[in-house]
């Protein structure tokens, strides 16, 4: 349900003693009790708060640090990039050959964190709020378990969904693939179904040269989909507050934001963002 204390229950103070100089291993031994619990079960994610007295140098460092504690860091871009800013860079979603979600300010379009990456999708990520919006920027999240329920009766676009679609890799680099084909729905080795969506680029990865185009039952199971993210009853919406720092499940949560506006004389609205490769072993 949709509730600006949805990540109340899922908030977890840093204790006193590791905001300053935390290791790796120090901060493993935090943080691994919460992802066995909330990220490998439920609700999919959980918060650290207490970390506002970084400045932002040192948020970057502990941002790392902290994912790290978590897994493996997955390169965000070809130049191995493992920490991105999520940040308004004047584009909408889709524009142009590049134009991601994390460089605009859009609402909406929940979805799932580099379904387009040719190669492995990351098991995790984690935001880090440096900087909120003056308006706007609220997460919501939604658990796939909980579409999935809902679409039981809806056999067909169950099946439609597992089979592999077209995603466009927004990667413009002379030789690099234009597409990458998987489901949005993937079942994985324990029964489950794993997730990778983002509409847009699915869109508009079918519409490139040599690509089939969606068929009437692709765009009917996408729009029931949809539909299900859209539904208050399955959201959970809350705002991170400067100096927390959320981490996601990116294999059965879905995510977007509420569209967001800077102030004209303050801060930009400013996410530090990794991408974990899971080691809860």
């Amino acid at each position: 349900m949709t509730t600006h204390h949805a990540f109340d229950p899922v908030r977890f103070e840093l204790p006193a003693q590791l905001r300053k100089g935390a290791t790796r291993e120090e901060l493993r031994a935090e943080l691994l009790p919460h992802a066995r619990r909330h990220l490998e079960g439920d609700p999919g994610f959980f918060v650290l708060t207490g970390l506002g007295h970084f400045d932002e140098e040192e948020y970057r460092e502990f941002a790392v640090t902290a994912s790290a504690a978590l897994g493996g860091l997955v390169p965000q871009d070809s130049k191995g990039t493992l920490l991105r800013e999520v940040r308004y860079r004047g584009v909408k979603l889709g524009e142009g050959a590049t134009g991601r979600y994390s460089d605009s300010r859009t609402g909406g379009s929940l979805h799932t964190d580099s379904p387009h990456r040719p190669t492995d999708v990351p098991d995790y990520f984690a935001l880090a709020c440096v900087h909120q919006a003056a308006v706007g920027g609220d997460l919501v999240l939604v658990r796939l378990a909980d579409v999935v329920a809902r679409l039981s009766e809806r056999p067909d676009v169950l099946d439609t969904l597992r089979r592999p679609v077209y995603f466009d890799t927004r990667d413009d680099t002379p030789g690099a693939a234009r597409t990458v084909l998987r489901p949005v729905l993937q079942h994985t080795d324990d029964g489950r179904d794993r997730v990778h969506y983002l509409r847009e680029y699915i869109e508009i990865g079918h519409r490139r040269e040599g690509v089939p185009p969606l068929t009437e039952a692709q765009t009917e199971a996408f729009d029931q989909f949809d539909a299900l993210l859209d539904d208050p009853e399955l959201r959970s919406q809350d705002r991170l507050g400067e100096g927390e720092m959320i981490f996601i499940d990116n294999r059965w949560t879905l995510h977007g934001r509420v569209e967001f506006q800077d102030s004209d004389h303050g801060h930009q609205r400013l996410m530090l963002r990794t991408w974990i490769a899971a080691d809860v072993s």
